[in-house]
């Protein structure tokens, strides 16, 4: 955000009066407080929050860096840019500056964040940040943004808050852990010598003692209500007489402010003040163009500086004295009694105010008075010359709450602001159906309003972002077939949309088997995006040629594009500002490397991404550029955690209800089932296949169906079947460049001919592959397919000449027999049969074990004792490599000894 729409009063200590109540105590509270990471002040208006705050920091003899926070610092860049500014104001005069940086360029983000904290932590002075007014800030991201750097401030730091109510940060926990000090009123509140120390030194009254008591009791400390009262008793005559007929509820003083402070002001003092109560700030150019005051700037000048040596509660914000603003309750009654008085100034008074910010481009400004002014057309107006159409670093927030005022009749007769409401929704909130839902409408106003105005540019902007939503509810062919339409009506001077576009034509090639396509087109839409300024889609760009090159078989080439796009998240990404995008396409990045550290057989590692992949809401992507759940059972199976396998696929099953995600449920439960030699179940699951529904991206899903189906056919005993059913998907895998599926084929192919007693076939298949994979260093592919596997890689082992493919063949020999490969890959010899065979006794309790008989009913049925049952179990799963009993079972299938 660019320093000129910032206020530089904000960041100044505001002036002290020289008629100033001492409050020693208070002072000495916050010298002994201030050394813990957050000092709080909460207490409603009135009583004297800032004012003691500037005291204190007048007398402080370490750097001050003071923001005085207002209603437009409710947008979360604003608030962050105004922090920056603050602690550069101060002290810290390069801190925060990759954070200025960003203003530039980027939206601010939680990671630049993470730089302002190591740049306060690089600080070697103690620094107090004061933050006054905190009250003002009702946006929930701030919040949690403003607590993660609470939670991570350095020690030198030392933030001290003033609100009026109590802000909703994790102050719970900060107590706990004694991290916070707190003064709330009973500590502001006036005591009864206070009291008469202020209306003396400070009012310059003289009151007997039991006067000053009525006033104190019936103000009960609060200075404002003190003050109130005695600029009501400096123009009475009979002060006893007040005095006894004052009471101190607050409405009460509010009235006083109208009748008593304001009806004794000269007419043309009365008519500034109520004019001028709209306003948050005031300068005399800005009074002068509300009030019309005779005489120019110079009568306004004059004016401001006569409220405040009349003590009107005016407060400068600067030495010059150009700008004041009214005491918070002063400034409330007189709008109160403008309202109640000539209402029908209002809508003329915030119109002229609204012309004035305009003027100097203070849109955000300009823009809430309008609305005020119940000028819709104005208004509207402002936000358009307010949005700028080629960034994606539009302030959402406010424009959101600007254009939530809008009526329906409004936006629909303005498509473009339809479009920025739509997008204001999405950028601002987590994607939800109701989210979903309530773009719906403005949507449609803005589609149909471009296409009655033949805007091209508009109505394919219009059609992506709609596409853009499609994918995010799964509904991919639709999605397409919109970008299809969107693309001609998008010339190359409409960067950002028509980069959107691209992203998504890409990611139909990615899913239709056509990598080779994706790739031009993600090229093109990564420069476009990135000359924008859309981080969210230039990071998707970059994950989806990170999966053009795992689909091609680079996994190392994948591992760099999915890196850059973890790093450009990390760096980035603002949850305050892109919602739930920015979080999923950095789970989606690590969903990637799961499947590569699994690939590369770094089973903590994948497990360590898939935690952080799946954090957060599911979503439907997860199962389009990679396997989805299969990747999670294949994981698990790794692991030797079967159970936990078959748990997640029955949650998944009943959580579930979408067509397509449901068919690769039952894929991996077809998956799992093979590899515990549960070919029933598999067949099962074959002949359901041909009836499945095509859906967008059946292509994917297909080639991995007919992949485990020539796995069971292999399994059956039936190598020509496989053999004819890999044909097809390998020519079609050559021609599209698809290295990953071509590698699989040609395992496959390897143990069908080496099953078919083609031996130079199978070797040949197999050292193609092993060519192919030694650069990317694959071994899963190699592991999953298990001891017949192993087997021909042992027998292929003495021939080869080659020293970098036998040791590469030797590595994968050793993953076979390690603690990661444990649940699918037991030791071998070059027989196939196990290094520690079984005794004839352990293979009748194998027996009883695959019939499911407990630990008692092996027992009984070989008569022996229960301990000696258990004995075997425990050499029966040691020799065969298991966790379990599941485990051992299905290995012992596979070994042949079922």
């Amino acid at each position: 955000m660019p320093e000129s729409h910032l206020i530089m009063t904000k960041f100044t200590v505001p002036f002290l009066r020289t008629q100033l109540l001492a409050r020693t105590h208070l002072i000495e509270q916050l010298n002994q407080s201030c050394g813990l990471p957050l000092v709080l002040l909460s207490a409603t208006a009135g009583f004297g929050k800032t004012t003691l705050l500037s005291s204190w920091a007048s007398q402080s003899t370490r750097p001050i860096c003071w923001l005085s926070l207002d209603e437009l610092d409710n947008d979360p860049e604003r608030f962050w840019a105004s922090v920056v500014t603050a602690l550069q104001a101060g002290s810290l005069v390069t801190a925060g500056d990759m954070i200025r940086a960003s203003h530039q360029s980027q939206p601010p983000f939680l990671s630049v964040l993470t730089s302002l904290i190591n740049d306060l932590a690089a600080s070697p002075l103690e620094t107090i940040f004061i933050l006054d007014d905190y009250h003002v800030i009702q946006e929930p991201a701030i919040h949690s943004s403003f607590a993660f750097l609470l939670d991570h401030a350095p020690a030198s730091l030392h933030v001290v808050l003033s609100s009026r109510v109590d802000p909703p940060l994790p102050l719970s926990r900060w107590r706990v852990r004694g991290r916070i000090a707190e003064i709330r009123d009973t500590d502001l509140r006036l005591s009864e010598v206070e009291t008469a120390s202020f209306l003396s030194q400070v009012m310059g009254l003289s009151l007997w003692e039991k006067e000053v008591q009525q006033l104190f009791e019936r103000t009960e400390g609060w200075i404002a209500g003190v003050q109130l009262a005695g600029l009501a008793l400096q123009r009475t005559a009979d002060q006893a007489i007040w005095v006894r007929s004052f009471r101190g509820s607050h409405r009460f003083i509010l009235d006083y402010v109208q009748e008593e402070i304001l009806a004794r002001q000269p007419p043309g003092i009365q008519q500034f003040l109520l004019h001028t109560a709209i306003l948050s700030e005031l300068n005399a150019a800005l009074c002068q163009a509300l009030t019309g005051e005779a005489g120019g700037e110079q009568a306004s000048q004059g004016v401001l500086e006569a409220l405040e040596r009349a003590n009107l509660f005016i407060v400068p914000l600067d030495e010059e004295r150009r700008w004041y603003r009214y005491h918070a309750l002063f400034r409330e009654a007189l709008l109160t009694h403008l309202r109640t008085t000539t209402p029908e100034m209002l809508p003329p008074l915030h119109r002229r105010a609204a012309t004035w910010y305009a003027a100097k481009a203070r849109w955000a400004l300009a823009i809430p008075h309008a609305l005020s002014a119940g000028d819709e057309g104005y208004a509207a107006d402002l936000i358009e010359r307010f949005v700028d159409p080629d960034s994606f670093r539009n302030e959402y927030h406010m424009l959101r709450r600007w254009l939530a005022a809008l009526s329906s009749e409004t936006l629909r007769s303005r498509p473009y602001l339809s479009s920025i409401y739509v997008n204001s929704l999405v950028f601002t909130s987590v994607l939800s159906s109701q989210i979903l839902e309530l773009v719906e409408e403005p949507l449609r106003w803005a589609e149909q309003g471009f296409r009655e105005a033949a805007d091209e540019a508009g109505l394919g902007a219009v059609l992506t972002m709609r596409a853009t939503l499609l994918t995010f509810q799964g509904a991919f062919a639709e999605a397409c077939a919109l970008a299809h339409k969107a693309l001609p009506l998008l010339s190359e001077q409409e960067q950002r949309w028509r980069g959107h576009c691209l992203c998504l034509l890409a990611l139909e090639m990615i899913i239709s088997g056509q990598p080779d396509h994706a790739h031009p087109l993600l090229l093109q839409c990564r420069t476009l995006l990135v000359k924008t300024g859309s981080l969210p889609a230039s990071i998707l760009a970059l994950i989806i040629l990170g999966e053009v090159s795992l689909s091609r078989g680079d996994l190392r080439q994948a591992e760099s594009f999915f890196r850059q796009a973890l790093a450009h998240s990390h760096e980035h990404e603002d949850p305050v500002r892109w919602g739930n995008r920015g979080s999923y396409y950095e789970r989606l990045a690590y969903y990637e490397l799961t499947q590569l550290f699994y690939e590369w057989n770094d089973l903590e590692k994948a497990q360590q991404y898939l935690q952080e992949a799946l954090t957060g809401a599911a979503h439907p992507w997860i199962h389009i550029l990679t396997p989805g759940i299969l990747l999670q059972i294949r994981l698990l199976w790794a692991r030797g955690e079967v159970e936990q396998a078959h748990s997640l696929m029955h949650m998944e099953a009943s959580r579930q209800s979408r067509p397509e995600i449901l068919q690769e449920i039952r894929m991996a439960q077809a998956w799992l089932a093979l590899k515990m030699g549960e070919r029933a179940i598999v067949e099962q699951w074959s002949s359901s296949i041909s009836q499945t529904a095509e859906h967008p991206f059946a292509h994917v899903r297909r080639e991995e169906e007919s992949l485990l189906l020539a796995r069971l056919r292999i399994a059956e005993g039936q190598p020509q079947a496989a053999l004819d059913l890999l044909s097809q998907w390998k020519q079609q895998a050559r021609v599209a460049h698809r290295g990953y599926s071509e590698l699989q084929i040609l395992l496959l192919e390897a143990l069908a001919h080496e099953q078919a007693g083609v031996a130079e076939s199978a070797r040949a298949a197999l050292l193609e592959a092993l060519t192919q994979a030694r650069p990317e260093g694959y071994q899963r592919l190699f592991l999953d397919e298990g001891i017949r596997m192993e087997a021909l890689l042992k027998s292929l082992l003495p021939d080869l000449r080659d020293k970098a493919l036998a040791s590469y063949v030797r590595v994968l020999l050793r993953a076979f027999v390690t603690a990661e490969a444990l649940a699918d890959a037991p030791p071998v010899d070059a027989a196939c049969g196990l290094v520690d065979p079984l005794t004839a006794q352990e293979q009748r309790v194998l027996q009883q074990l695959a019939q499911g008989a407990s630990n008692q009913e092996i027992a009984d049925a070989l008569v022996i004792q229960l301990s000696t049952a258990r004995k075997h179990i425990s050499s029966i799963l040691s020799k065969l490599s298991a966790a379990n009993r599941t485990q051992a079972i299905a290995r012992a299938r596979e070994y042949g000894l079922l």
